[in-house]
Formats: C-alpha cells, structure tokens, sequence
C-alpha cells in the first residue's frame, strides 16, 4: 500500500509540474486514502492555493501540521514547510490593507499639454521618478502612486484663490487662475503589496516624491487634499530638504479658524496617521494657538498613539504651561472615506493645568 501511495505522489508532482492542478489534486486524493502524508497534504494545499481555493488550501495545512504533531520525529524542515504554507494562505485570504488612509494630493499643470505622454516623458527623465502612464514610482521607494489627468476645473480655481487669500503672493493666485489642469495623485496604490505600512512614512516619502514632480512638470502649487492645505512649490522643496516632524504637519496639515464655536482647529494630520487638534480661544487667544498646535502635531509625530477617549497632559515649551486634552471622535467631518475625515479622532485642548 505505501508503494501505491508514492507512485500517486508521483503522478501527482508530474501533473503539478505539467499545470494540470486538478488531475494533481486527484492523484493526490487517492495517496491520502491510501497513506496520509505530511508532505502530501502539503503538495495538495499548494494545488488548492493555486486554484484560488484558499480555505481547501488552509484546510490540508491543518491536516499538515496534524500528523506533524502526532509523529515526535517529524524533522524541523517539514515544520518550515507547514509554517510558510500557512502564512501565505493566510496573508492571501486576509491581505493586509497597507495604510489606512488614502493620501490625494493635486498638482497644478500651468501649461495645457498637447499629448499627455509628454508628461511622462519628462518624469521619466528625472533619474528619481518613474511611470506608466497609470502610476507612479518614487526609484527608491516602497509606495506607488494611482495618478490621473484632470482637467480645469474653475470651481477648484476658485477654492484655491480663497484657502490661500492672505498667505500667497499674487503670482500663485494668477497660476491658479489661468491653470490647464491638474495631474491627481492618489497613495497607496491599493493594486500593489506595500512595503510601507505606516501612514508617517506614506507621507514622508509623498514630500520626496512631490519635489523632483514638481520641478518635472514647473508645478507652482500642490493641493493636499485631505486638508485642503496649498503649498507652494518653493515650500514643498524646502520641506523635501529638510524633512521633520515640524515640516511634515506644515504640509499636510492646514489650519482653520472657526468664529462659530471660538477656537482654531487643524485638518490633516490623519495622512501622517495621528489625531487632529483644537484649541478654544477661552484657553489662549488665536495668535499663540496657531504656534501651539504644530508644536503638538510635532510632540504628536514623535510620542506615543492613544485611543478615542484617553486623556493626556501636554506642556508646552511656547506658553511655558500644562493642558489637559480629551481625545475625541472627529466632529466636523464624519464620513469615512471623505478626503478629511480623521479615524484618529480629534483632541481638545480643555484646561490648563495649575
């Protein structure tokens, strides 16, 4: 019988190697029946796998990793098998969603393009940067990028024009005006495995990405879309040259003025992966709390992460005191999946400490 059951084995690996998986689960079936096997299970889990039929795939594992433990003999190469087997089972049937935000960014084109491959010919030629026409890559990178061209749109001309009223110099505001289009990137691609997971390191390497595109393409400004903050192009690069924690918030974080409810209060901060943050004026008046909140979106960046409902003490180097913060649900924009929801929350600055 165990000769019988080798010679399935057999014809099973031989159908394997042919592509013919259903003949090789077959053969591989009858060998079960005749001799249960560590490695026969294994090599039918692989057939499973390659089907797509990852529960069968799984199943066979467990069958595995059964008469492993059953056999105090069983060598460690077999245990090696069985534990690879399991985690790429188990990686296909719950891949992992890479970061959980979704980072769209805008970059203004201020000349109309004839052909759109004349776009990517010239990010091509930036020893940095690489595309399709579908994606892009940062050379050195770990995250691709979805990206599109999009044509003008006077409504976001308009929303530009009045988020940077104030804080740009007119030349921009005429860039705006007078732009052609947009080239729209969107991070992660979720058609690709990441190797970058974390959210901070997403947006890090989206500021290097965004410096040699813009100069690529003579972007005057960047849109950030989920905080419709605006940056220049001279801010991206120097942002790009000196990456921190404090240059990084500045660029994917905007800051609002809410007259409603009395306070100053920040958007973006999710596309770093932390919490957003609110100051009421109660508490210190506009012109410090501007200063005060980047320097908590820093102290953010480089401590630890808490939960919905936590409370913490901050002391800040800038009003020389200590405030209390609640962490709450995000109360402004509630729709998961909309450009500035934050899954993070949002903290209150409530007190100040003695």
């Amino acid at each position: 019988m165990l000769e019988a059951a080798k010679e399935r084995l057999e014809e099973a690996r031989i159908a394997m190697a042919r592509g013919d998986t259903q003949q090789a689960i077959a053969e591989l079936g009858a060998a079960l029946e005749i001799e249960p096997s560590i490695d026969a299970y294994l090599i039918r889990a692989e057939a499973h796998f390659s089907t797509g039929n990852v529960d069968e795939a799984l199943a066979d594992v467990d069958k595995a990793e059964e008469l492993y433990d059953a056999d105090p003999k069983s060598s460690s190469i077999l245990w090696e098998r069985i534990d690879d087997a399991r985690s790429r089972y188990t990686l296909a049937k719950n891949p992992d969603p890479g970061p959980p935000i979704k980072q769209r960014i805008s970059v203004m084109l201020p000349i109309q393009l004839s052909d759109p491959a004349d776009l990517f010919i010239r990010i091509n030629k930036r020893r940095e940067l690489q595309s399709d026409g579908k994606t892009l890559l940062r050379k050195h990178g770990t995250v691709i990028y979805d990206m599109e061209i999009l044509d003008r749109n006077p409504v976001w001309a308009e929303s530009i024009i009045e988020l940077t009223r104030g804080t740009r110099a007119n030349f921009h505001a005429e860039f705006v005006y007078n732009h052609t289009q947009f080239f729209h990137l969107q991070a992660p691609n979720a058609e690709f495995v990441q190797a970058t997971r974390n959210q901070y390191d997403v947006a890090s390497q989206l500021l290097h990405t965004l410096d040699p595109l813009m100069r690529a393409v003579n972007a005057p400004v960047a849109l950030m879309r989920n905080s419709n903050q605006v940056n220049a192009c001279e801010e991206i690069f120097n942002c790009a040259s000196e990456e921190t924690p404090a240059n990084l918030c500045a660029a994917f974080c905007k800051i609002y003025n809410d007259e409603h409810n009395a306070c100053l209060f920040t958007v973006g901060m999710h596309a770093l992966g932390y919490a957003d943050a609110q100051i009421p004026y109660e508490i210190m008046p506009m012109e410090i709390a501007q200063d005060v909140l980047y320097e908590f979106h820093e102290f953010q960046c480089v401590a630890l992460t808490w939960n919905i409902g936590e409370t913490m003490q901050f002391n800040s180097k800038i009003t020389n005191q200590t405030y209390l913060l609640n962490l709450y649900h995000c109360g402004r924009f509630e729709t998961p999946g909309e450009a500035r929801f934050n899954q993070f929350g949002l903290w209150i600055f409530e007190s100040v400490i003695g």
